[in-house]
């Protein structure tokens, strides 16, 4: 038989045990809740990226779009405008039939008349490339007199 201490202890595993088993649900329950709130945080992510990557998709459609329907005339004058090659040269773009481009204009040097004429040609919808451009040529030399020597 029991004594008193044992009859305590045992009602005491008893209900700590029961109220363990009673809790354990509760427990599972707020893990599930949590999981279910993970679940949709996650798909809330892939909703939005795959809002933006059509949104993206729009956008360079749009861009190829006005490209495509850009003159050849603006075309040139694009690749020309940002070199760097040609922030200080002043140069007309013309566009002729069938694709053939007029280039006039001062540029620095001979090798930014040739790289001119290069990005032009190398346009799409370019077939040929007239080039006016000019750069200036250096001042000739002074011939220095020379004092004759005594």
């Amino acid at each position: 038989m029991l004594n008193a201490k044992g009859r305590i202890l045992g009602i005491s595993c008893l209900l700590v045990g029961g109220v363990m088993a009673c809790q354990a649900p509760a427990y599972q329950g707020v893990a599930e809740r949590v999981g279910q709130k993970l679940d949709q945080v996650g798909k809330g992510i892939r909703n939005t990226t795959l809002e933006m990557t059509d949104t993206v998709k729009k956008k360079f459609e749009t861009v190829k779009t006005d490209v495509k329907r850009m003159e050849t005339q603006n075309r040139v004058y694009a690749r020309l405008h940002w070199d760097k090659a040609f922030h200080e040269s002043s140069i007309e773009v013309h566009q002729f039939k069938n694709g053939a481009i007029l280039l006039r204009g001062l540029v620095a040097d001979a090798a930014a008349k040739k790289k001119a004429a290069m990005l032009a040609f190398d346009t799409v919808g370019v077939t040929e490339v007239v080039d006016e451009l000019v750069f200036p040529t250096p001042p000739p030399e002074a011939t220095k007199a020379v004092k004759p020597v005594r």
